[in-house]
Parts: structure tokens; sequence; C-alpha cells
């Protein structure tokens, strides 16, 4: 958690998929206060202090401090926007969930890295990230660590 946190200190905009932003935001609003963990405590009030985006075709019902609404109504749309966020001075931008979300980035070639999150559990089933992509681009691993609760967080770039 503290290495989440720590990499959270070079971002100051995290995007969210409108199917994963209320769920997130009813979990960290919550962990504020409620966690048991001192290390999520913090997490959760960085996270809730941070700007929040928001992406979504329609209206979504901003529940959580400091989020963002940006409609898309189609892909060009979608580019536009994101280019000129990218294109704004601060900090890093982190997509943090979504796969429909994360793909329209990397259809739309507006990425600079990934991080893969490995976790230490067998599932039968799951939405794949990379299965409807027509791109294909090489990756170099840049770096990997592995944390205390044998989670592997794997950071690529382009090569």
């Amino acid at each position: 958690m503290k290495d989440g946190s720590s990499w959270h200190d070079t971002v100051d905009t995290i995007i969210f998929g409108n199917n994963n932003y209320a769920p997130l935001a009813e979990y960290w609003q919550a962990a504020e206060t409620s966690s048991k963990s001192d290390a999520e405590r913090a997490f959760a009030k960085k996270i809730n202090a941070m700007h929040k985006l928001v992406l979504s075709h329609g209206e979504v019902e901003l529940v959580w401090k400091n989020s963002e609404l940006l409609r898309v109504k189609d892909s060009a749309a979608f580019k536009q926007a994101i280019v000129r966020l990218k294109d704004m001075s601060g900090k890093n931008i982190t997509v943090d969930s979504g796969e429909g979300t994360w793909r329209s980035f990397l259809e739309n070639d507006l990425w600079d890295g990934i991080d893969m999150l490995v976790h230490p559990l067998v599932i039968g089933n799951g939405t794949p990230l990379f299965d409807s992509l027509s791109i294909k681009v090489p990756l170099r691993l840049v770096e990997s660590k592995t944390y205390a609760n044998g989670v592997v967080n794997l950071r690529y770039e382009r090569m």
C-alpha cells in the first residue's frame, strides 16, 4: 500500500470508467475513516483528495469529492479531450480502472506506459484486457517490484 501511495504522489489526475467509478468512490470514501489499516486510511485520504475524471457517454452522479464528468460522445471526442488533458501542465495522469476505458486509451494511442499488477490468485474467468485490440505494440519491461503480499507490479513502456 505504501508503494502505491508513493506512486500516486506523482499523479494529479485519476481517470475512471463510468462502471467502476461508483463502487470505488464508495469504498475509498469509507476506507478513509473505517479501514483498520493505517496505510489504507492514508492512501484513501490521498485518493479522495485527488482530481478525478469520470469518462461516460451519458450522465453520472458525481458522489466523490473532486470528481468531474468528461462526457465523450464518440472516439474522436474522447481522443481530443484526452490529448487536451495530456497537453496541460501538471503531474502524471493514471487510468485506475475499467478494461473498456483502458482499451480506449490503447486503441487511440493515448498512453505512455502500462503498469500491470499480477495478483497471486487463479480465477477461472474474467474480462481480458487486450482481447479485442487491433494493434500490436512491442513493450519493454522497465521495472518490476514484488510486494510483501505476493503482488508483482510490472511496468512497461513502448519500445
